[in-house]
């Protein structure tokens, strides 16, 4: 059996060039008609009234007319006035947001107001540096999160803070904080400009993730009845919360529903349109740690988060990586030979979740692994010579991906038992949070008109590896379209639009969050889903 690794000019859409961000990188921002969330309104002030003895604010609302006479300024900004209408000689850029001045600017420094966007994920931080004057994206940056020292996962964050009181949130916002001014650092020197340039920025995350910024402690999510302090959406000082921008920077937080369904899904929601579609059924997938689902119209729309547990994201699995270079990232068989698609075009060095999705669909389909998701040598005979793979170990078969030399760190890579049955728990609480929403909202898959992915998973995943494991049993796969990184979208969609932000509140309010736990049709659906559908979909 040959390993792969091919390039991405092989033509194959769903190739991934590694770059500075591996997370897709969007081409347009879904906004019709940009009202960012500051305003940037070229003034000339009278000079004819400068001897009126008007305060320097009366001299900036004479200058912006009329409907400013109620103007309020930031102290920033009031601190700072006198000198930038002198070094402007009165002709400047004033920025305002709702009814205050919070800048006064040189038009020639700054001909493009930029914006900030943050996706905080639990695995990866993304941040956006966008144009505001056209909704373009100047440059794109990510990281890794640097609290997965203290916990690859949200629950295991939660019970770091617990068993760290004095300390560990403060621990987890500063890693936190840290990334996010690393990673603007980057987006800054990418595009030549400055902290001080940048007053406006949005982010979104798991309500976890959203507490951990703002230095709030989340102890009230760990448990019943897995209460957040706040879900409204935040509007607070940027440097608040440690952000290194312009002094007088906003700061947005997105609106959350619940203790697990966070401002990401907001954005997801947002990003959808689901919420403006009155006729069709729209489903849509977070698949991660946490998989947030919602599911309905803009006539009712209900929401649920199923703990999938890590493994779609790679981790908790034996050979488990997020996808970076060297994650074996998809798997396609030919000729009965399996061929891998490595990211960075080197030697395999572990599983992200796409890759083990799509093994495990593919061994599925050779029979290597059986309905109840047992790994045994196959009987079919066109992929008889996968049987030197399923090897035994520990009185079980794991499957050898690949060997010493195969691999990039000279070690061998399994697929292991126990890495099936994590990915079986995880499809399985997916699918039975569908069902459950399904059931609620008195429909059938037939009823279902699209299927929206999201997530770093949502978006490389193969839609069919993810019917033939079940995490879609039933579903159309013409129906199913990634979204990509949903929730940088729709973070950047509230950014360029004060009418999004409202919207974000409004869908808060509406959508109406079923809680899994307490439902015995989801513990039935959930064992009813763990194993693999029998019928072979290629």
């Amino acid at each position: 059996m040959a390993i792969s690794t091919e390039k991405a000019d092989t033509g194959l859409d769903y190739l991934k060039i590694l770059t500075t961000s591996h997370v897709l990188r969007s081409r347009y921002i879904p906004v019709s008609q940009l009202e960012p969330l500051i305003e940037r309104r070229l003034v000339t002030l009278p000079s004819e009234s400068r001897n009126e003895r008007l305060s320097y604010l009366s001299w900036v609302k004479l200058g912006l007319g009329a409907e400013y006479s109620d103007l309020q300024a930031s102290i920033h900004c009031l601190r700072t006035l006198p000198q930038m209408l002198k070094k402007t000689k009165s002709s400047g850029v004033a920025v305002l947001h709702n009814n205050s001045l919070i800048a006064w600017q040189d038009p020639e420094k700054s001909k493009n107001g930029y914006g900030l966007v943050f996706d905080l994920g639990t695995s990866t931080i993304v941040g956006k540096l966008i144009n505001l004057s056209n909704g373009s994206e100047a440059s794109v940056d990510s990281c890794l999160n640097g609290q997965r020292w203290h916990g690859s996962d949200v629950i295991s964050r939660l019970n770091y803070v617990k068993q760290n009181p004095t300390g560990g949130l403060r621990t987890l916002h500063n890693l936190l904080v840290d990334d996010l001014n690393n990673i603007t650092s980057h987006l800054l020197e990418a595009t030549g400009l400055k902290a001080d340039d940048v007053l406006i920025a949005v982010a979104a995350g798991n309500t976890t993730m959203q507490h951990f910024l703002l230095n709030l402690s989340p102890d009230g999510i760990a448990e019943a009845p897995f209460s957040p302090i706040v879900t409204d959406g935040l509007i607070v000082n940027a440097a608040d919360v440690g952000l290194r921008l312009n002094p007088a920077a906003l700061l947005y937080i997105m609106p959350a529903k619940s203790g697990y369904i966070g401002g990401d899904l907001i954005s997801f929601v947002l990003n959808s349109g689901v919420s403006e579609q009155e006729d069709e059924i729209i489903l849509g997938l977070d698949l991660g740690t946490n998989g947030e689902i919602f599911l309905g119209n803009g006539k009712r729309l209900l929401t649920c988060s199923a703990a999938a547990g890590p493994a779609l994201e790679g981790a908790r699995i034996s050979s488990g990586m997020i996808a970076r270079a060297g994650a074996l990232e998809g798997v396609r068989i030919e000729q009965g030979q399996l061929h891998y698609r490595v990211i960075g075009n080197i030697k395999p060095k572990g599983l992200c979740g796409s890759g083990l999705v799509d093994l495990v669909a593919v061994l599925l389909h050779c029979g290597v692994i059986d309905p109840e998701g047992s790994i045994r040598p196959t009987r079919k005979a066109e992929y008889q010579n996968l049987n030197s793979r399923v090897i035994k170990r520990s009185y079980c078969y794991d499957f050898l991906v690949a060997t010493e030399e195969e691999s990039f760190h000279g070690r061998p890579i399994y697929l292991t038992q126990k890495d099936v049955r994590e990915l079986q728990l995880a499809k399985g609480a997916i699918a039975a949070g569908v069902h459950t929403l399904m059931d609620e909202l008195g429909i059938g898959l037939e009823d279902i008109k699209h299927v929206y992915l999201a997530g770093a998973l949502g978006n490389y995943i193969d839609p069919i590896s993810t019917l033939r494991i079940g995490l879609l049993p039933g579903i159309n796969v013409e129906l199913i379209k990634s979204l990509g990184n949903a929730a940088s979208l729709g973070a950047s969609m509230v950014l360029l639009s004060r009418k999004h932000w409202q919207m974000a509140k409004d869908v808060v309010n509406f959508m109406e969050h079923v809680e899994l736990s307490y439902r015995h049709d989801f513990n039935q659906y959930f064992v009813q889903h763990m194993g693999f559908p029998e019928k072979n979909i290629w």
